[in-house]
């Protein structure tokens, strides 16, 4: 049921030989785009599972699905165009999460197709998106990239992109094969992990998760923060999901990750003195080790194509480049003159 059938009669009117007019009446069917809310738990279990067979596409939307069926903690809904077979899927959050119409960090939508004609009608036809607020869209595929172009310009939409180089954790992208890693009883038992690592130069940091007073300073060196907006959403961030730095013999975080909504590791930083020693790639290698990872949570992050250190530690810590890229497109409606 991926639209609405809609049946009505028209009156045609058409001359015969005579030029004498008659009228006929005719069925149309129209099809009118739709979509669905999912809240039943059984349904989203099942999308959860459906949507592992397309990584790494899938990812984002995954990820999000994944953390809502686990609490749903930044209090999320799925969109599809129809169920139980679906060609796209978005993940919003609720109306009542999106107050602020400058919250970008908030107004975050998160988008999965096989069909971008299907993805075009839902953005064109439905209320799916509140294009009058400033938001962000991710996803990991060029198809949603076109088609979010062509509804920007019709939307009189301000779109900024970013496009990054997307990293998984090794093997994420085979997810039907979920042997080894997950279901070996010292991945179940938790394997022991050291709370301490040592940097090439012979340094030892304590690992430990962040704590939400350590919110301006992950703010600070986040590429995409710096506001007042952004620090809420951080603090938002370690509050609800696994966090991961290495503290050094003062108590103090030098290195970090962030997971977010959508359980992307993100917000990566090194403090400029502690650079070059193999902090990041270090602290990369065991976090996504099975004892840190809960069954089935993704693992993934994303390095600006400029970044080649940050490249370098990450694929040094476990990671491997994957096909496509990351997206993020940040919307701002362009306000009519008075």
């Amino acid at each position: 049921m991926s639209n609405f059938l809609l049946k009505i009669n028209v009156k045609f009117h058409s001359s015969d030989s005579r030029n004498s007019i008659k009228s006929t009446q005719r069925s149309l069917i129209l099809f009118i785009p739709s979509m669905m809310l999912l809240h039943c738990s059984q349904k989203l279990a099942a999308l959860e599972k459906i949507l592992m067979k397309s990584f790494p596409e899938s990812l984002k939307v995954y990820g999000t699905v994944y953390y809502i069926n686990h609490g749903n903690p930044f209090n999320l809904e799925v969109v599809v165009d129809s169920w139980p077979q679906f060609n796209t899927v978005i993940t919003r959050p609720h109306e009542s999460e999106m107050k602020d119409d400058l919250d970008n960090y908030t107004n975050s939508y998160f988008m999965f197709t096989k069909d971008p004609e299907t993805l075009r009608e839902m953005l064109t036809k439905t209320d799916v998106i509140n294009w009058k607020q400033v938001l962000q869209i991710q996803g990991f595929q060029s198809s949603v990239d076109r088609v979010l172009k062509d509804i920007a310009a019709s939307k009189m939409v301000q779109m900024d992109i970013a496009k990054n180089i997307l990293f998984l954790k090794e093997k994420t992208i085979d997810p039907l094969d979920m042997t080894k890693e997950h279901n070996a009883p010292e991945a179940k038992e938790g394997i022991k992990i050291p709370h301490v690592l040592q940097s090439t130069d012979g340094q030892i940091f304590r690992i430990a998760p962040l704590k939400e007073c350590h919110a301006d300073q992950v703010n600070q060196g986040w590429g995409f923060g710096g506001n007042e907006r952004s620090l809420r959403y951080i603090q938002r961030c370690i509050h609800h999901f696994p966090s991961f730095s290495a503290v050094d013999s003062d108590g103090n975080p030098v290195c970090w990750a962030v997971t977010e909504q959508s359980a992307e590791y993100r917000m990566g930083y090194t403090l400029p003195e502690v650079r070059n020693i193999g902090l990041m790639s270090r602290l990369i290698e065991l976090c996504i080790k099975p004892s840190f990872l809960v069954k089935d949570a993704p693992a993934y992050g994303h390095v600006a194509d400029i970044n080649e250190i940050s490249q370098r530690a990450t694929v040094k810590g476990g990671f491997q480049v994957a096909p496509g890229n990351w997206y993020q497109w940040t919307c701002r409606p362009i306000r009519s003159p008075l």
